[in-house]
């Protein structure tokens, strides 16, 4: 019995003396946490005194240059009023700039209105010159119309009482052409042997404009009446021209010319009682220069 109680008071014994340990350990790590914990606060304060003793040097250098202000400002304080003139022509100056800046700008708004403007200006008077020019030049030429035909009509008119007056005066010898003068004209324009190959060739451009009907032009609305008026005028205006040719010869050309010219102008008055049928100039001068190479062949066949 006795031997049981020692055994377990030894047990108890053990027991204390592990649960002893471990509180020694603890503590020990208690202990050690402890020292780190001091030592870490040590090594904070040496910074935060280090920090403080930085921060108390700046406020020293810093309250030095401040007494070193005070006593710049105190010596500049006799120049404040240049500062204040300085500051005053400066904000003037901006002041001024500002007012040429504007002034520029509104005179180049106003020179751009004044462009405008002389444009517009300008572009009327352009207009109304143009108008009244056009005006003038239409009223001129109504004027000169009117006067025109007047001339016409009495130049037309002078026309055709000289050739009546040819025609029933007869011809004098002053229409008389040299046979040689034509030559030279004729031979200057065309070759001697081309002369043939070109009367062959007015021949025929003389019958395509009577089969094509270009001899002369009528203004009757009627179609038959209008065709029957311009065949009345080239029939009548061919049969002289055909007539003059069969009468040709060396002394009469420059006679015959001026008939054939003379038939033109009165056929064609004639033909005002027709509705204005006349016929066309450029018929005339076929029929002429028809004239004038035959006579040119009828030289060299001589």
């Amino acid at each position: 019995m006795t031997h049981f109680i020692l055994i377990g008071a030894l047990i108890v014994l053990a027991v204390l003396v592990v649960l002893a340990g471990l509180l020694l350990q603890r503590n020990r790590r208690l202990q050690h946490a402890l020292q780190n914990n001091l030592q870490h606060a040590r090594n904070e304060l040496g910074q935060q005194e280090t920090q403080s003793h930085d921060m108390k040097y700046e406020m020293t250098q810093m309250r030095i240059q401040l007494s070193s202000l005070k006593v710049r400002v105190n010596q500049l304080e006799q120049y404040q009023h240049i500062l204040d003139v300085e500051q005053y022509v400066t904000a003037r100056r901006l002041q001024a700039d500002s007012f040429i800046e504007m002034t520029k700008i509104n005179a180049e708004i106003m020179l751009s209105e004044l462009k405008d403007r002389i444009m517009q200006v300008q572009a009327f008077l352009t207009a109304h010159q143009l108008s009244v020019e056009n005006h003038i030049e239409q009223t001129a030429q109504e004027k000169l119309k009117s006067y025109w035909k007047q001339a016409q009509a009495l130049q037309e008119r002078d026309d055709i009482m000289q050739a009546l007056e040819r025609k029933i005066n007869g011809y004098q010898p002053h229409y008389f052409v040299s046979v040689n003068q034509l030559q030279k004209q004729l031979i200057d324009r065309y070759s001697a042997s081309d002369a043939a190959q070109h009367m062959l060739a007015l021949r025929e451009k003389i019958q395509a404009v009577n089969d094509a009907g270009q001899v002369a032009e009528c203004h009757y609305l009627d179609d038959s009446r209008r065709q029957a008026a311009v065949a009345l005028v080239s029939l009548v205006f061919n049969a002289k021209a055909e007539l003059y040719l069969s009468l040709l010869n060396a002394e009469n050309l420059g006679q015959l010319l001026q008939e054939l010219r003379d038939d033109f102008l009165l056929i064609n008055f004639h033909g005002n009682h027709f509705s204005n049928a006349h016929l066309h100039e450029s018929y005339l001068n076929l029929r002429l220069e028809e004239l004038k190479f035959m006579a040119l062949m009828q030289a060299e066949s001589a």
